[in-house]
């Protein structure tokens, strides 16, 4: 088992979308700020949720669903919406304080603060796998929620188990064999699940080996602290720098974005990414602003 605690919490609630005086902002039905480790550790999403007929003249006729989040234990406040309001003038881009200063509130806000990533590695107990046992979705692997990722992973997985059973394998050997290829489908949604969330500065890693013995990581600036520094994987490290600039270039690049979107939706895999033509284009804006040969990317 291992798990990543990177401090995420959520304040949820739902509204009514009034008119902001501002033609762009009233035209955002789906939108939201993520967050991004080290530096910009609060998000905010708002999606549709349905229609309404309103006698209101404000009213934009929408009913949507908001979430106000963080990462390494930055909270925001869930006392009062006023305090709230005032915590994302503070914290995020103008436009979501104007967008939520314009909201009706028509719920309590709801707080959470138990979101991490967690997965089993189960493929690794091999032939020793129990047999006619399978796992699906979240009893396999759970991901932070800031990511939208778990449905599609349990769909993908169950999609898989349907695979395998197609195949006619014999009974005895379909939870190795489904097992296997399930967790694949884990690791890609784990690479970028946790890819920003190694970079958090309160990030606490722990590992359960198959004996059952635990070990605990902690990053800290607290000398005094009794866990090891959890040391961040070469890969990951190499993941960070190459999200970074593909965001950078997606901006620029339709095909890009396209490709982008496609891994984001789980429509391919996040290695379909590496293939030459993108890899070379994002070395190349990184080197050029690295030597400063361009301002295409300030």
């Amino acid at each position: 088992t291992e798990q990543l605690h990177i401090g995420t919490g959520y304040v949820s609630f739902v509204g009514e979308r009034l008119k902001t005086g501002n033609s762009t902002l009233d035209s955002i039905h789906v939108g939201g700020n993520a967050a991004h480790a080290p530096n910009h550790n609060k998000g905010f999403l708002t999606t549709p949720i349905r229609q309404i007929k309103s006698s209101d003249p404000n009213s934009l006729g929408l009913i949507s669903n908001f979430a106000v989040y963080c990462v390494n234990s930055e909270y925001p406040p869930n006392d009062s919406y006023e305090n709230l309001l005032e915590w994302i003038k503070e914290h995020l881009p103008i436009d979501y304080y104007l967008i939520l200063k314009s909201t009706k509130l028509l719920s309590p806000l709801l707080p959470y603060r138990r979101a991490f990533d967690d997965r089993n590695h189960f493929e690794l107990l091999r032939q020793q796998c129990p047999r006619n046992y399978v796992l699906v979705g979240d009893s396999m692997c759970v991901f932070n929620p800031k990511n939208g990722q778990g449905m599609t992973h349990a769909c993908r997985q169950a999609q898989q188990l349907n695979e395998v059973f197609k195949e006619k394998y014999q009974l005895k050997d379909i939870s190795f064999i489904y097992n296997r290829r399930a967790a694949s489908i884990s690791e890609e949604c784990w690479l970028g699940s946790t890819t920003n969330d190694w970079a958090v500065p309160t990030l606490k890693v722990i590992n359960i080996d198959k004996y059952g013995t635990m070990k605990i990581y902690q990053r800290s600036e607290d000398s005094t602290s009794i866990y090891p520094q959890p040391k961040t994987p070469l890969f990951m490290q190499f993941l960070q720098w190459y999200t970074y600039w593909l965001i950078k270039c997606a901006a620029q690049s339709g095909e890009l974005t396209t490709a982008f979107i496609h891994v984001v939706f789980q429509e391919k895999s996040p290695y379909s990414l590496l293939q030459p033509k993108f890899f070379l284009k994002i070395l190349y804006a990184s080197l050029t602003n690295y030597f400063n040969l361009t301002k295409f990317f300030d």
